[in-house]
């Protein structure tokens, strides 16, 4: 009898370890570093997302502006000129900021933009790229981009050509 009760204890421990093997498979593959997908950002050990330039280059609208220290009152009043200007980074590492009229010119590399006279790059402001969202912080303001839709950037080029 004490031989049919093991067996009838040992079946159940047996089917769980079993189970619980499995599902432990199927955790560290939900883990792993595949990287097939067709994203090109990279992490650094903090997690944080590091874009690729290539990935970046494009045409974005400045959709929101956040500086440290700034109360609630100083946002609303600026909530004007927070969703205006057009960033513009082109595939030869040049970019510009467009805001009325008025242009300021930038170099990037994957990590940081700098002003166009920073020959050195020892000013820049990182930057994260995610998903067509573009986040610049210089260390005072973060300052977030999102790319344009196909018509967009149409109507953006339609007024750049008149």
């Amino acid at each position: 009898m004490k031989t049919n009760n093991r067996k009838l204890i040992a079946k159940p421990i047996m089917h769980a370890a079993i189970i619980m093997a499995i599902f432990s498979c199927l955790l560290s593959g939900c883990n792993s570093n595949d990287k097939s997908d067709n994203s090109n950002s990279e992490t650094t050990s903090q997690t944080e997302y590091i874009s690729q330039d290539k990935e970046a280059v494009g045409y974005y609208k400045r959709i929101g502006i956040s500086k440290n220290g700034e109360t609630f009152e100083e946002m609303k009043e600026s909530l004007n000129i927070m969703k205006k200007g057009y960033l513009v980074l082109n595939d030869d590492g040049t970019a510009f900021f467009e805001l009325d009229g008025e242009i300021t010119e930038y170099t990037f590399d994957k990590q940081n933009f700098y002003l166009v006279d920073d020959i050195e790059k020892t000013n820049g402001s990182p930057y994260t790229y995610i998903g067509g969202r573009l986040v610049v912080n210089d260390g005072e303001t973060v300052t977030q981009y999102l790319r344009l839709t196909d018509e967009e950037l149409e109507s953006y080029l339609a007024l750049k050509t008149q």
